[in-house]
């Protein structure tokens, strides 16, 4: 059983508007030892200036999950609602707090031009215990800031409209990590102990090109720096792995399109990126430090695209193909199940469709569907296991598909929505799969108008014909437990009270 509860208040006053919005969401669980509880409080204010716009917001969570771990194909044929043995015996589970506080001024200069600056600052708790014993508790404080601003000027050049902007984005992290022994659910002996911090700089420009009434081109460009840099503050083992990297790349893009009609253009991108390992990601699976021969990602992307808008029908069609170097691969050891490392592969390949659609039908009814084929696939990829050039890439469905029928009219609403996918594999040798599968999810509720307040219940059921599938893979895991079964049919209920 799921129970939903949200609040929310909003309102305005001239040039003041606010919002305040809390969420909590309390799950039984489908599997045993699988209890989850979600808090989120979001607030929100805005402040219309002659001079421009100032946004003020500020987000909180609080989570916490016990983990009934993944299975292995033969321990689902046993029994789907079972947690994994060692996740019992280690009570394996995890929380998350974090506080963020994010502010914006968009600002109006001389003649067109505009301008942006923003600033964030965050905070974030997160604990863990894994199903296993030697560094099987995971803990960190993490402090994260971020300042970046943009200048967006107008005008002509060789009898052509230009719209250039430029911008710089400059962001910091710090965490205190610690991993210590897991005693059956009770804390033991500190193993490991590190400062880790990351330093990311950004300098960016665009240029928007009106060619004609209908033809349109975007040129655009990226300077990225960041430093890792690890301080071991645990050397009890004799041995200092405290280290730093520095990794840097300029990134392109280009586009055009064209207007087909006022409704509908075509247009057509190009692109590379750069993405750089997380610090979670660069954990070094011999120990502590950084795991020293993981690159970067890089990537070039190609798309061509259709997209059309009217008043009740809104669509989008895009073709695309992007080529990877050094994709980041996750996986883990069987010797600490649950916990990811990563690797990369040397050259990547993924083609793809994707369609959307979103008609109004007439004033009470509307259908939307979201569809993609997604042909991923490894080109050059080799590790100690094996060869795996041509392997489709693992946790990617060759398709997916969602549909919902809306129906709604006097404040009374009743939704059928259908989400489906394709098999999908589980690890990168393409050896076992999770089967594709189609669910069905119904959703009532009515909205009351009390005075100034507003009351809304409704009532819903995931999984509407009680279908077998996984609602969860833990890809390339090392003992073979790649598989979480999802609920087969879920009923909750929630209360959304607007003040």
């Amino acid at each position: 059983m799921t129970w939903l509860d949200a609040y929310e208040m909003a309102g305005s006053d001239g040039d003041l508007g606010a919002l305040l919005a809390f969420n909590s969401t309390h799950l039984d669980g489908y599997r045993q030892h699988g209890a989850a509880q979600t808090n989120s409080l979001t607030a929100k204010l805005r402040w219309y200036a002659p001079a421009g716009r100032l946004r003020l917001s500020f987000n909180a969570i609080d989570n916490r999950a016990e983990d009934p771990g993944g299975l292995t194909a033969a321990q689902v044929d046993v029994d789907r609602r079972q947690a994994a043995p060692n996740n019992l015996r280690f009570d394996a589970d995890e929380f998350i707090r974090q506080q963020r506080l994010a502010l914006v001024w968009d600002g109006y200069a001389a003649g067109a031009d505009q301008y942006q600056l923003r600033s964030y600052l965050g905070h974030r708790e997160f604990g863990n215990q894994l199903g296993f014993a030697t560094s099987g508790q995971t803990t960190f404080k993490r402090y994260f800031s971020g300042v970046g601003g943009q200048y967006s000027h107008y005008r002509e050049l060789i009898g052509v409209p230009h719209k250039i902007t430029t911008g710089f984005d400059l962001e910091a992290q710090q965490d205190d990590r610690r991993r210590y022994d897991n005693l059956f659910g009770e804390r033991g002996q500190l193993r490991q102990q590190q400062d880790e911090s990351a330093l990311s700089q950004g300098l960016f420009i665009e240029d928007q090109i009106n060619l004609t009434e209908q033809w349109q081109a975007t040129l655009g460009l990226r300077y990225d720096h960041v430093r890792l840099a690890v301080d071991d503050l645990y050397l009890v083992d004799s041995r200092d792995d405290s280290g730093s990297r520095s990794l840097a790349d300029w990134n392109y893009s280009a586009g055009l399109s064209y207007r087909l009609t006022p409704q509908q253009s075509l247009y057509a991108r190009l692109a590379s990126s750069f993405e750089t390992p997380t610090i979670n990601e660069l954990a070094n699976p011999q120990g502590g430090g950084f795991n020293a021969v993981l690159q970067p990602a890089q990537a070039v992307s190609r798309e061509l695209g259709l997209k059309g808008e009217w008043t009740s029908l809104r669509y989008a069609l895009a073709l695309y193909r992007i080529d990877l170097k050094d994709e980041l691969v996750a996986f883990n050891l069987p010797t600490q199940p649950g916990r990811n490392f990563y690797r990369n592969a040397g050259q990547s390949r993924r083609d793809g469709v994707e369609l959307s659609l979103d008609w109004q039908l007439d004033d009470a009814w509307r259908w939307s569907v979201a569809y993609a084929y997604n042909h991923y696939r490894f080109t050059e990829y080799q590790t100690s296991a094996g060869d795996f050039a041509g392997k489709h890439s693992p946790g990617i469905p060759r398709q997916t598909l969602f549909t919902e029928l809306a129906y709604e009219n006097q404040g009374a609403y009743i939704r059928l929505g259908a989400t489906a996918q394709a098999r999908v594999y589980t690890n990168d040798a393409n050896t076992q799969s999770a089967s594709g599968y189609a669910l069905l999810n119904l959703r009532l509720g009515k909205r009351l108008q009390l005075g100034e307040q507003s009351l809304e219940p409704y009532l819903g059921i995931d999984n509407l014909l009680g279908r077998e599938y996984f609602d969860n893979l833990r890809i390339n895991d090392g003992s073979a437990r790649y598989f979480e079964p999802g609920p087969e049919r879920t009923l909750y209920a929630g209360l959304r009270l607007l003040f």
